[in-house]
Order: C-alpha cells, then sequence, then structure tokens
C-alpha cells in the first residue's frame, strides 16, 4: 500500500513585472494513483461517488474503474467520454486535502502538478436516484434533449453575462424548432444555431461522423476575405486561404530564416537565427509533438531536450522572438514548459477558475516555473495575432507575466477557457467553463489577451507579406 500521508513545502517567492513581489502558497503534495496497475484496480481511498465543483461531474470510483457522469439541476446521466474516462483509469494521481479530492488527469512524474490544473471533487453518499445509464439518455426525446442542453450551458457556461447571453430569451426563441420539427438532424441544426449565437470558437455541437457547428469569424480572416474579394488571380476563397497560410510559412522558412532554420518535433517548432543579434523560435501548435503513440510526459522530455539545444544555441544572443502568430492552441502543459525557458524564478501567470451556478470556484493557480537546465533571461519578444488562441493566448499570458518579455502584435483572438465535453443524445458538446485571472483580476475572454507594443500582422493590402514585415520590424526595434 502506497503511504497515504502527504506533506508540505515551502513557500515559492515569485515575481511579478506589473506588481512587484509578491507570495503565494503553492504547495507540492505527495500524489499517488487513481488505478493501482500492479493489481489491476482503483486505488481504495477514493472508492465511492464524488461531486466535481464546478464542471458537472460524478465520479463513480468502483472496484476496478472510475465511472463518469453529467449531471446538471434535473438531469443525471452516464457519460461517454473514453478520454477522460481512459486517463482516470490509467495515469491520473490524486491527493486527498480534508474532504476535498484533487486530482491532476496526466502523470507528468515529477512535473504533475505544475502542468496542469487540478481539478477537485467532494464526496457524497452516493449518485442521484435520477441517474440514468448512457443509452437512456441517448432515447430522450427531442424536447427532453433540447432542455438538457440548455441546462447544461446556463450552468457551466462562464461568459454568458460578458458574451450578452440570456439563456430564458434563447430557450423561448428556438424551442418552437425543435417542437415543429423531428430527427436528430433538425436537432442538431437548432443546437449548432445556438453554440454559434455566443460567439465563442469552444463552443461546439458534434455529430457522430464529426461534422462540427461553431462559431468560426476571426478578425484576421475578415481581412484576408476583403484582400481576396478585391483580387482577380484567385477565383475560390478556400484556396485563397490556404494560399495565405502557405505563403506566411514559406517567408518564415526561406525568407526569415534564410532557409537556414531547423524544424522538430513534427515540424511543430522552427527556429533558426534572424541575425547575429537576434533568435527567433515559431511555435506552430502547443499538441502533436509526436506521434499518438507516445504519452503526454513522452512528449514533454522530448520538447524540454529540444528546447534546451535551441536555448543553448541562442545563448550569445541579444534577444529572442517567439512567434505564435499561426498556433491554433494544445496543451498547457507544452506551453509551461516552453515558458520556464525563459524565466530563472517561479513567477505567478494566471488564477483558474471554474464556473457553477453560483459563480466562480478558485480552481488553482499557474506558476511559470524555471526550466531546471538552462533559461534565458534578456529581452524576449513574443509575436501574436487573433489566429493565436486557446493554449496559445495562456501562453501569452504565461510569457507577459515575466519581466524580460514583451507581447507585440494585435489582441489574441479570445478564446482562453478550456473546453468542458458533455454529451447530448448522439451529439458530444462542449464549452467554455473556465476564466484565468491574471494578478490585477482581469481576463481576457472574447477580447484576448492584449499586447504590450500594438503592431499590424496581417494588413489588408499585404496579407501575404504582413508576418514577415512585422517580424523585421520587431528585429530593427531590438536594434
Amino acid at each position: 500500500m502506497i503511504n497515504s500521508s502527504f506533506y508540505f513545502l515551502l513557500v515559492f517567492i515569485f515575481a511579478s513585472c506589473s506588481s512587484g513581489k509578491f507570495t503565494d502558497e503553492k504547495k507540492v503534495i505527495e500524489l499517488q494513483p487513481t488505478y493501482l496497475e500492479e493489481n489491476s484496480q482503483i486505488n481504495t481511498l477514493i472508492k465511492g461517488v464524488w461531486k466535481s465543483i464546478g464542471n458537472g461531474y460524478y465520479l463513480e470510483a468502483k472496484e476496478d474503474s472510475i465511472l463518469l457522469y453529467s449531471y446538471t439541476s434535473s438531469f443525471c446521466y452516464k457519460e461517454k467520454n473514453d478520454y477522460l474516462e481512459g486517463l482516470l483509469n490509467s495515469q491520473s494521481k490524486f491527493a486527498l486535502r480534508g474532504d476535498t479530492l484533487e486530482i491532476y488527469l496526466t502523470d507528468f512524474g515529477e512535473a504533475t502538478t505544475r502542468l496542469q490544473t487540478k481539478k477537485d471533487f467532494v464526496r457524497v453518499p452516493k449518485l442521484p436516484n435520477n441517474c440514468v445509464n448512457f443509452k437512456e439518455m441517448r432515447s430522450f426525446n427531442l424536447s427532453k434533449l433540447y432542455d438538457l442542453y440548455i441546462e447544461t450551458l446556463e450552468e457551466n457556461y462562464a461568459f454568458a453575462e460578458r458574451r450578452n447571453l440570456n439563456w430564458d430569451l434563447i430557450q423561448e426563441q428556438y424551442q418552437s424548432r425543435v417542437a415543429s420539427n423531428s430527427g436528430m438532424d433538425s436537432l442538431f441544426a437548432v443546437l449548432g444555431d445556438i453554440a454559434t449565437l455566443t460567439k465563442d470558437q469552444h463552443t461546439k455541437v458534434i455529430s457522430p461522423l464529426g461534422k462540427t457547428l461553431q462559431y468560426r469569424v476571426t478578425r484576421s480572416a475578415e481581412v484576408v476575405k476583403r484582400a481576396f474579394e478585391k483580387q482577380l488571380e484567385t477565383e475560390d476563397l478556400n484556396k485563397y486561404f490556404n494560399l495565405f497560410f502557405e505563403a506566411n510559412y514559406k517567408n518564415i522558412s526561406d525568407s526569415l530564416l534564410n532557409g537556414n532554420g531547423k524544424k522538430a518535433l513534427n515540424k511543430k517548432i522552427e527556429w533558426g537565427q534572424l541575425n547575429e543579434r537576434v533568435g527567433y523560435i515559431n511555435i506552430h501548435s502547443f499538441s502533436g509533438l509526436l506521434g499518438k503513440e507516445f504519452t503526454r510526459k513522452q512528449q514533454i522530455d522530448s520538447l524540454n531536450h529540444r528546447m534546451r539545444e535551441i536555448i543553448v544555441s541562442f545563448k550569445d544572443k541579444d534577444a529572442i522572438i517567439v512567434d505564435v502568430s499561426f498556433n491554433f492552441g494544445g496543451y498547457d502543459a507544452v506551453a509551461l514548459t516552453i515558458a520556464g525557458y525563459f524565466t530563472d524564478i517561479p513567477t505567478f501567470s494566471h488564477k483558474s477558475q471554474v464556473y457553477k451556478e453560483d459563480g466562480f470556484y478558485d480552481e488553482d493557480i499557474v506558476i511559470v516555473h524555471p526550466s531546471d537546465s538552462i533559461s534565458f533571461t534578456k529581452p524576449v519578444y513574443v509575436l501574436m495575432t487573433d489566429i493565436s488562441r486557446s493554449a496559445a493566448e495562456g501562453f501569452a499570458m504565461m510569457m507577459g507575466a515575466l519581466p524580460n518579455v514583451k507581447l507585440v502584435g494585435t489582441n489574441t483572438l479570445g478564446t482562453l477557457s478550456g473546453m468542458l465535453g458533455k454529451s447530448i443524445g448522439d451529439f458530444y458538446t462542449t464549452y467554455s467553463h473556465q476564466r484565468l485571472l491574471n494578478d490585477k483580476n482581469q481576463y481576457y475572454e472574447a477580447q484576448g489577451v492584449e499586447p504590450d507594443i500594438r503592431m499590424s500582422v496581417f494588413p489588408e493590402n499585404n496579407v501575404f507579406n504582413g508576418h514577415k514585415i512585422a517580424v523585421k520590424n520587431i528585429v530593427d526595434m531590438i536594434q
């Protein structure tokens, strides 16, 4: 039996560039596995039923497995989420702090508590009496599934006020379409219209065949669209968008890095020198660094190996430009690992709050911990745009908290929350349920993370070369 006692380590003293030094107690605890591989059983300490604080989940920890349920005020049902259940029944770690079960979904070894936010649960006597299995939930009639969707939004979506959404009015507005039509296709269309109404790209409805309904408009896409309408060479808008990305990626490799750059980790990271004084790192994504057969920890280990190589190669540079202009997001653990190479002291980035019916719950704090091997603490400039979204925006917050970093470009997209997943009938749905607060209790959902130095990146009259020019402008500014 693994020792169940836990201990506390000392307080970290860390700095914020905007508010000076302050103290936070991010305690390190001894973690235990939820699943005991040696005897193929769930850890006896957590057997029973647990209710999440926010997120709308129950966990039923049985003898040999953990089952996931979703709930709202009126509904409770077995959830179909192979990803979450897979983590809970393989690599998740936990700590018991009083009456609270703290779960870290992914095992990153010694960095487990540093690279992710925990999920909190409290023990309850049993599942609610109205809990049904997944098949029974799928058999609900259209009106009942519609009510479940609206109730799930109302109790889990964190930004109704900021995005001017009134769930009662929306429910009434779309109710007739559900009542007057029959079939799952009509329900899918209605739920998709409501998801699009949020103007939130993390709020989606996905069909069993993978078709996704969501809001897709971005500021940069509108700029590219206007540029398309003014030219005559390309007749298809989608082809023009492909040319836009291809031209900008080619500019990075062939023009900015003069064909001398290096690519690694499934080409998700590209780096090289812009001149003898300035290094350049383009991070295309915070996910997919290795094949799917590799664990998250193996991906982080490989990332650390490559980042050490990059920072060593830049040790004599006066400054580095870190570019996330075309980064669609990924995993916070990747973002935190990279950010750690640009500080030599633990630094507060933001507080994670999860939405629940009566307000917000302080889920965890996020600290940028310095790399164990090497750090670059000379000036760093992070180039970002509204294509930068999700984990790329969290990365901007992490980097922006460091005193040697300046954010340059335009506001990010404004979808910083994680995506809370819920099954609604045959559909899988996601919701923005989390807000990230900086040291001034500000959050950037909808508006996006703001740059310290505002700079045009995709001007309408030069969308194929504006990014390249922006990078060169930063170099001129450094020099």
